[in-house]
């Protein structure tokens, strides 16, 4: 062969394989992209499915009250994303993610049966009748396992056999014709349906959501059978009444698991008819009544009592009265005093419901409880010319609440009327939710005292807290009320009842002891002032005040001295049946049940959706960082951090991060060129970590120690608490910093480059060993000294995420060495939130580095690497 030709062949064949060569080079990057993404596309999942297990475990703290929708939004959520982790490590690894959809789909069905509980079918009578030759007290009271009728019905059929004549006839709608009708034509679905696409009961839509849901139960048909029994009842009733007679509605919710004597329940009073109304208004009236349900206060209030649909208990009872008749309620002692020297009536020249509802104004008496019950005083509302109700209906009323109270064994307050030939009737009586349990209040020092800004008005319900003034004198303007904020209104109205598991306290320039707004104030714990002039002109929408309603004085800012040893409100969630839903569903959902150590490791084993997601992690990162040992290109992408000595660092070249690619399995701190992760890297190494701070004695059995990674080992071989790797992913402008230390998850993400817009950093921590409470506590205090270097950050549960965008390159390496060293020395410090001496000590010496770092200086003890790491 020519030598020429010769030549040309070793050329092409040359030419041949360095094509080849690019061609499998380009492949490998492709190759690797798609991992990269996948695996990036998995982390969001991961880390979504983190964030929502802790809004979970949050929840079930009970530190604020939640519904059921709640609850199954929060198991929606992690079946969501348990499942998106297992559809992103199947393009990573898709061996093992037949078992896992199998699992899952098990644990789906399992949690799904726990949190939509069947319809559950009370048996009984529809409607019952109530009267002295007719009421049936072995049918009221049901099989005793669910009572057809609420305590007070059955406490008025009691008094009826010893007092004839003070208890009027009537009729009333069991639990069972109240299921019955709730569960007619999918109403009860619908309900569901439409708070959960609401997400809940927020101030902002809670008004538009109730009308919504009063209209629906307005417009949904009665069913036939029981609208026949309540007109065969109605015309029973016409029988053996006289002419002029009105029929008075009361609905009333009430927690059947919780019977006890002295549990107040809610009344839903429904609007009044005369008895010799038709049909079709008799029964639109007893409608209009079972849609009070879906008021804004009686929503609000089965979420605050963690009531569910099954969980709780409703009946209608209506009442024939004298038309014309007046009345209005009365307590056998003062409500904020169990054992005081008097008895209060209050009357209206309306029905009862009128004065509960603060629509009309009211007359007061305060009568003596010692026979033959003086009347001490007697004052009516400012516009009249003289009070309506007398001295002897005063103390008629005040003796049959004393005597009811004697026969009860508990403050009783009732509701009452005088027909017009002056007979009195008895239309409720329930126990006085009196305020909790009184303590020792802290002293008022002259230096607190230049803080007091309001001062007057009575307690309605005696307690003190501080928070955030909202300032309302219509309901638009509280439709963003804070939670755990003080409501500032100018009168009493139910109304703003639906905010009532939301607010710390209550102050309102106009009310009475007894309306509805003061009852729940009471049930619930929240100390409130009524009769407080001018508070809603005085205190600003904002502004942050003590509350010390057990005083009736009011202070600019939080003094923590009037606040020790304060009670917090009443929790009514734990044990609830919404509390217990939520617990069954957990126990499917939180535990990690498997050891990565294990043999029994393996898909099939899972458990929990916890469980499931763990695994995923655990073999998305093998996938991601072995690559396949075949791949002769995944050395030079992948490498294995030193600085003097290994790290349990990997690091994952995106593109030109390394500016030197050496031939082995690690790559030194020099060799790398990308600018944030080495100003994130120096700040992780600027100052020693201490170690875990001491932990007061008290506080220990809440704490799981972690015990520091030893940085010898390799990662296979640790517990399945420390298996996971900690790996930056880089380029020259670019890192991405994912790491555990211990129990808690720290992620940073930064761009660093010549275009200052362009440029960002974020942080991200989560988790802890120690509770929630102070896990909580932890991202607080990280939150603040992020904020006084220009960080914009958010707390949501146990986590907090603090963003900066448009810092320039040389600002950027400072912000990112701060980055870094929050990164290390937030270790463990949950365990110490509860010392406010050791919280103020490190929080002025990380404050005091930090400040250092930022300003590019170094700091007053160097270490030699990252500890633990």
């Amino acid at each position: 062969m020519p030598l020429s030709r010769l030549l040309g062949f070793f050329s092409r064949t040359a030419r041949r394989a360095a094509a080849g060569a690019s061609a499998s080079d380009s492949e490998a990057e492709r190759f690797f992209a798609l991992r990269h993404h996948s695996f990036k596309l998995f982390l969001t999942a991961w880390n979504t499915f983190q964030e929502t297990m802790t809004a979970l475990e949050y929840t079930l703290c009970c530190d604020h009250p939640f519904g059921l929708y709640r609850v199954r939004a929060l198991c929606t959520s992690m079946a969501t994303q348990a499942f998106q982790c297992i559809k992103q490590l199947e393009r990573l690894d898709p061996a093992p993610c037949e078992a896992l959809y199998a699992r899952f789909a098990e644990l789906q069905k399992m949690v799904a049966d726990d949190v939509y509980e069947p319809e559950s079918c009370l048996l009984g009578p529809l409607v019952l009748p109530l009267g002295p030759d007719e009421t049936d007290m072995g049918a009221l009271s049901g099989d005793g396992r669910f009572p057809l009728v609420d305590p007070v019905t059955l406490r008025l059929e009691d008094v009826r056999s010893r007092l004839p004549g003070l208890i009027p006839n009537g009729f009333v709608v069991t639990a069972v014709g109240c299921q019955h009708f709730f569960q007619s034509g999918d109403l009860q679905s619908e309900i569901n349906r439409r708070i959960q696409a609401a997400g809940g009961l927020a101030p902002k839509h809670l008004a538009k959501l109730s009308r919504s849901l009063g209209q629906l139960v307005e417009d949904t048909p009665m069913p036939q059978d029981l609208a026949a029994e309540i007109l065969t009842a109605v015309a029973r009733l016409r029988a053996s009444c006289p002419e002029g007679m009105r029929l008075v509605l009361r609905g009333r919710l009430w927690p059947p698991e919780a019977q006890g004597s002295d549990d107040p329940g809610l009344v839903l009073w429904g609007p009044s008819v005369p008895l010799e109304a038709t049909d079709e208004e008799v029964l639109h009236a007893v409608q209009l009544t079972l849609a009070r349900k879906q008021r804004a206060q009686a929503l609000v209030y089965r979420r605050a009592r963690g009531l569910t649909e099954a969980g709780a208990g409703v009946c209608v009872t209506c009442m024939a009265v004298e038309d014309g008749s007046w009345g209005g309620l009365a307590h056998s002692c003062s409500p904020v005093k169990a054992h005081g020297d008097h008895a209060h009536v209050y009357a209206c020249r309306g029905l009862p419901q009128e004065l509960d509802y603060s629509v009309l104004p009211a007359d007061h008496a305060t009568v003596d409880r010692r026979p033959p019950h003086d009347v001490i005083s007697l004052v009516g509302p400012p516009e009249a010319a003289r009070p309506l109700l007398e001295a002897d209906t005063a103390r008629e009323v005040a003796a049959l609440a004393l005597d009811l109270e004697a026969d009860f064994g508990w403050p009783v307050s009732l509701s009452w009327v005088r027909t017009p030939q002056g007979h009195l009737r008895l239309l409720l009586a329930r126990p006085i939710p009196l305020p909790v349990d009184a303590v020792d209040m802290p002293p008022v020092t002259a230096d607190v005292r230049r803080n007091l800004r309001l001062t007057g008005g009575y307690t309605v319900s005696p307690g003190r807290v501080a928070g955030q003034v909202c300032v309302a004198r219509r309901w638009e303007e509280a439709r963003r009320f804070p939670a755990g904020g003080i409501l500032v209104v100018p009168d009493d109205n139910y109304r703003w009842g639906a905010l009532m598991d939301r607010a710390a306290g209550i102050i309102a320039e106009e009310g009475l002891p007894g309306s509805r707004l003061a009852s729940l104030a009471r049930e619930f714990g929240k100390p409130a002032i009524f009769g407080l002039d001018n508070a809603t002109e005085i205190l600003k929408s904002g502004q942050r005040i003590t509350l010390c309603s057990d005083i009736c004085q009011v202070y600019v800012d939080r003094l923590e001295s009037l606040l020790p040893n304060v009670p917090p409100g009443r929790d009514y969630m734990p044990g609830s049946p919404v509390y217990r839903i939520l617990q069954k569903a957990s126990a499917r959902i939180l535990p990690l049940t498997m050891d990565v150590d294990s043999p029994e490791f393996r898909a099939s084993n899972c458990q929990t959706y916890h469980d499931i997601a763990r695994y995923c992690h655990e073999r998305a990162v093998s996938a991601m960082f072995s690559l396949g040992a075949e791949k002769k290109y995944a050395p030079q992408r992948v490498k294995q951090l030193r600085d003097k000595v290994l790290k349990q660092f990997w690091v994952v070249n995106l593109s030109d991060g390394f500016a030197v690619t050496p031939p082995g399995p690690v790559i030194d701190i020099e060799q790398i060129s990308s600018v944030p992760m080495r100003a994130l890297w120096h700040g992780m190494n600027a100052y020693a970590w201490q170690g875990p701070p001491p932990v007061a004695g008290k506080g220990f059995p809440s704490v799981l120690f972690e015990a520091p990674a030893n940085p010898n080992l390799d990662p296979a071989a640790q517990t399945a608490y420390f298996s996971e790797k900690n790996y930056f992913m880089i380029s020259r402008d670019y890192c991405s910093l994912h790491s555990r230390f211990g129990f808690h998850f720290v992620s940073v993400e930064a761009r660093l480059g010549e275009r200052t817009p362009e440029n960002y950093l974020t942080f991200h921590l989560r988790g802890g060993a120690a509770n929630i409470e102070r896990r909580i506590l932890r991202v607080r205090f990280v939150a603040e000294i992020l904020w006084e270097f220009g960080f914009a950050p958010m707390v949501r549960n146990d986590a907090v995420s603090a963003t900066l965008k448009g810092m320039d390159r040389e600002e950027g390496e400072f912000l990112l060495a701060v980055a870094g060293y929050m990164t290390i020395h937030t270790r463990q410090l949950d365990m110490i939130m509860q010392d406010a001496a050791q919280v103020a000590a490190r929080r002025e010496e990380m404050l005091e580095h930090c400040r250092l770092l930022f300003r590019g200086k170094k700091l007053p003890q160097a270490a030699t690497g990252v500890e633990g790491s």
